[in-house]
């Protein structure tokens, strides 16, 4: 567990980095990187899925309770900002589509309304904060079940690591 450990406290400690800049836009697209991540870490295979994804924020983030939002909405949101940095992909662009299109408020800037029945916002913070706070609790869990534990030590193996030399 030690390499996914600090495989994760480097992707924290750069998403914080990030903040502490103002690079909002990277520090999302790294969050949401991250939530893949994760997302693929928990479920057998080798290949990770919008549905993996949604059923991970669904168990850790919470976003329906946390930030006033669906895993759909974040889906929709993490395919936007990654493929195209925009709010849009096609899972809230489409006319079936059931996903909103998420803007992001920081720092004391709030949203209160929103006239199009179709955006929200959410506080990049908050959401930050959440993915850590979920990171957490995903740690804990796997120390605890056996199960999830033999498959994110498996799939961690995997995970590129560098080392620098001097």
């Amino acid at each position: 567990m030690q390499h996914l450990d600090s495989f994760q406290e480097k992707t924290i400690g750069a998403i914080n980095l990030l903040h502490q800049h103002g690079y909002v836009e990277a520090m999302l697209t790294l969050t949401f990187a991250a939530i893949d991540q994760m997302a693929w870490l928990t479920f057998a295979g080798n290949e990770s899925n919008g549905a993996h994804f949604k059923d991970w924020v669904k168990r850790y983030i919470d976003p329906d309770t946390n930030l006033d939002c669906t895993a759909d909405d974040l889906w929709a949101a993490r395919c936007g900002l990654v493929h195209t940095a925009t709010a849009e992909s096609r899972h809230n662009i489409k006319a079936t589509a059931s996903a909103k299109k998420i803007f992001y408020t920081t720092g004391s800037a709030k949203c209160s309304v929103s006239k199009s029945s179709d955006v929200i916002f959410i506080d990049a913070d908050k959401l930050v904060k959440r993915f850590i706070c979920s990171w957490l609790q995903y740690r804990l869990d796997i120390a605890s079940d056996p199960k999830l534990k033999d498959l994110a030590i498996n799939k961690a193996n995997k995970i590129l690591s560098y080392v620098q030399s001097f």
